[in-house]
């Protein structure tokens, strides 16, 4: 079954953002959230079909300051996570949500539970994928006492990839793939070319790659440094999704969302890195509809 895709841009919060629709609009609405520096097109199409098969109305978005969303001059106008909350529901009245589904990937998942603490009517349920509790307002950054930070190799590894800046189109889209293969687990074989294929529609689409770095700067200007106190009162339905492998956000970040929030599923992806793998995908869909149809 083919299904159509819709372009839209929404104007809200000083800022244009870009949206992409697919599927029934009088479906089950289902809002998609990207992580940090990615674009909407992270949340690939094969991905998204499946969700239409079971009568979804999808929505993805460019998050400020990727894709063909508008850069911000971070200095001028600094924001933070729940600036692109509102962003979030800017989208979501664009398109005539009363109340729909929300998923978000890394900082994406930060934005969601931005969402569940300040805008909780508008969400039916919550899914929460390789995310964290935790913003950067504190010294250890995105770490706490029982909450370990980053794998130092990846840092490492991260810092001198950066140290270089590319210089053509083909530097840029290689840095991109060499990115993601360190994020990714042992799960699954690296698919260079598939990740390729998704670098180069980033690459050619951004109207500022560079500008997708305010995102490590929008989330150490958030607050509460720690959300779990307040997440311990959420009562929207929550699945939690994470990989033991994540090198970003180690396992028990997601580990420790599921424990604070009440009620909470907790979906471990064994191997996965930061990321989420083909192999995992078919299970990943089917934890979100059952989460969703006991909820609607």
């Amino acid at each position: 079954m083919r299904f159509v895709m819709t372009d839209k841009m929404v104007e809200a919060n000083g800022v244009t953002i870009r949206t992409e629709s697919f599927g029934d609009k009088e479906g089950v609405p289902l809002i998609l959230i990207m992580g940090a520096t990615a674009p909407g097109i992270y949340w690939p199409e094969r991905f998204i079909n499946k969700f239409l098969g079971e009568g979804r109305f999808v929505i993805r978005y460019d998050n400020r300051d990727t894709g063909k969303t508008t850069c911000v001059d971070f200095n001028e106008h600094p924001y933070n996570l729940e600036d692109m909350a509102s962003d979030a529901i800017a989208v979501m009245d664009a398109y005539e949500v009363e109340n729909g589904h929300v998923a978000g990937a890394s900082m994406g998942g930060m934005i969601v539970q931005t969402l569940m603490l300040q805008h909780a009517p508008r969400l039916r349920t919550a899914t929460l994928i390789m995310s964290t509790p935790l913003s950067g307002t504190t010294d250890e950054g995105l770490s706490a006492g029982d909450l370990p930070g980053p794998d130092p190799d990846w840092m490492e590894k991260s810092i001198s990839l950066l140290s270089s800046p590319p210089g053509s189109r083909e530097e840029m889209i290689e840095r991109k793939i060499e990115q993601f293969r360190m994020l990714a687990g042992t799960a699954e074989e690296f698919d260079s070319d598939l990740q390729r294929e998704i670098a180069t529609v980033e690459v050619d689409q951004a109207i500022d790659l560079s500008a997708a770095m305010n995102h490590p700067l929008a989330i150490d200007n958030s607050s509460p440094s720690d959300r779990r106190p307040l997440l311990a009162r959420t009562k929207i339905p929550t699945l939690v999704i994470h990989g033991t492998e994540d090198p970003i956000l180690p396992y028990e970040h997601g580990v420790s969302l599921a424990e604070t929030i009440s009620g909470c599923e907790l979906m471990t992806l064994d191997k996965a890195g930061h990321e989420i793998p083909r192999c995992y995908e078919d299970e990943i869909v089917r934890r979100m509809i059952g989460l969703q149809d006991a909820n609607d």
